[in-house]
């Protein structure tokens, strides 16, 4: 049961979206030996870049060897290699620093403009590998995470 101040809601599982640590401290006494497995378990800080590229369209939705759907050029230096997909994830053994690439433009159409064709991508940095990789994550230059994202678009 949540008691909140004007209800009491009563549930059978519940999902919690906030850092274990900070659920921890939102728990009872009497959830005591939950939070403090809750405590062990550590946070990772994930950059987010959304790019922005017009006039082009994603490899993944290519209809014509070097031409996206939509008629326009190709992102440079990439290979299309499906016909479709929802973005990738990167090992970290090939590249630390990068988590994965979403293909926004693929995996929510309906966020499309009505202007020009273009390619919208979320590129996920860091994780584990945030401080080697970028250093502390209050003080992370925006400048280098976006040459960062850029330079992940272009190389996978």
């Amino acid at each position: 049961q949540l008691t909140l101040p004007d209800e009491t809601i009563t549930a059978d599982h519940v999902v919690s979206a906030v850092p274990a640590a900070a659920l921890a401290e939102a728990l009872p006494p009497e959830a005591e030996p939950l939070a403090r497995e809750l405590r062990h378990i550590p946070a990772a800080s994930v950059a987010v870049v959304n790019l922005q590229y017009e006039g082009v369209s994603l490899p993944v939705t290519v209809s014509k060897v070097g031409r996206g759907s939509h008629g326009c050029p190709k992102l440079p230096g990439v290979t299309p290699a499906r016909p479709q997909g929802f973005g990738h994830l990167v090992p970290s053994s090939e590249d630390p620093a990068l988590l994965g690439i979403v293909y926004d433009s693929v995996a929510f159409p309906q966020h499309d403009g009505a202007g020009p064709p273009s390619v919208r991508l979320t590129v996920m940095l860091g994780g584990a590998w945030f401080r080697q990789s970028f250093g502390e994550p209050a003080a992370a230059a925006p400048a280098l995470l976006l040459r960062r994202a850029q330079k992940a678009v272009r190389d996978h």
